[in-house]
């Protein structure tokens, strides 16, 4: 079972549709389940399940204090492959009652020790970070195998880049020794004015192989499938970025198959 953390301190640089375009395109020929970590629950929503309809106990809240486990929290969706475990409103507390705890760094990745250990069958996790620092956003990174970092092709959210590496950095330092840097994901790009292409050309030539060849480029229905309450694969799968998923999950397939080789 392998580990995908989708994190970026800054919002509004596409976590969410990455999360749950990427799960889809991944579900295609696997079993995936995504766990919201943000107690804004729009991925939870994006897959039908309307925002406080799960209650604390039974959501991702209840496994980060270990009042559950994983299992009892998997909800099915609508999407071919894909699995929940949802969110709630509790999450915006969770950080400081993790902080207070010896062990609460480390919750989530016990947790999906444990699910691994079961019979369940999950092949890849993808997890849906707050835009935020603290040991929400420590737990889904110390758990991972690999930090997607969406970022969009502005200043901005080369800060947040920035912030996210070196949050990796002290992760990998201090806890989890084989995470590697973040992967970055370049969003929403066309590439058509200089300032994107200057920003583009700034992110390969400051994070070299750590930038993914696969770009997400702006795309009318991949924003609106969230309406539809839909992947843009079941949404419209010949749409450009549908595509582009299915390239991008293969490339993260191919990433996570050499680190463990």
């Amino acid at each position: 079972m392998r580990v995908i953390t989708v994190a970026n301190e800054k919002g509004g640089v596409g976590k969410t549709t990455t999360t749950v375009s990427l799960a889809a395109a991944l579900g295609q020929s696997r079993r995936v389940m995504v766990i919201d970590l943000d107690s804004q629950a729009h991925a939870t929503e994006w897959f039908g399940i309307p925002a406080g309809r799960v209650p604390a106990e039974r959501s991702s809240y209840a496994v980060l204090t270990g009042a559950t486990t994983l299992a009892p929290t998997i909800l099915r969706t609508e999407e071919p492959g894909v699995v929940i475990c949802a969110a709630h409103t509790y999450l915006a507390k969770a950080a400081q009652e993790l902080s207070a705890k010896v062990d609460g760094l480390f919750a989530l990745r016990d947790a999906l020790e444990a699910l691994g250990q079961s019979d369940i069958g999950i092949d890849d996790v993808l997890i849906d970070c707050p835009p935020s620092k603290g040991a929400v956003v420590f737990n889904a990174l110390i758990a991972a195998d690999l930090v997607l970092a969406p970022v969009l092709a502005e200043s901005l959210s080369m800060e947040g880049l920035g912030e996210l590496t070196e949050t990796v950095r002290r992760v990998r330092q201090r806890y989890s020794p084989d995470l590697p840097p973040p992967r970055i994901l370049v969003n929403n790009y066309e590439g058509r004015s200089a300032a994107d292409r200057q920003i583009h050309d700034y992110l390969h030539a400051q994070f070299g192989p750590q930038v993914l060849q696969t770009e997400i480029g702006r795309d009318a229905p991949l924003r609106e499938c969230f309406a539809a309450r839909m992947s843009i694969l079941r949404y419209r799968r010949n749409a450009r970025s549908a595509s582009q998923f299915l390239t991008l999950a293969a490339e993260i397939t191919e990433a996570l198959d050499a680190a463990e080789s």
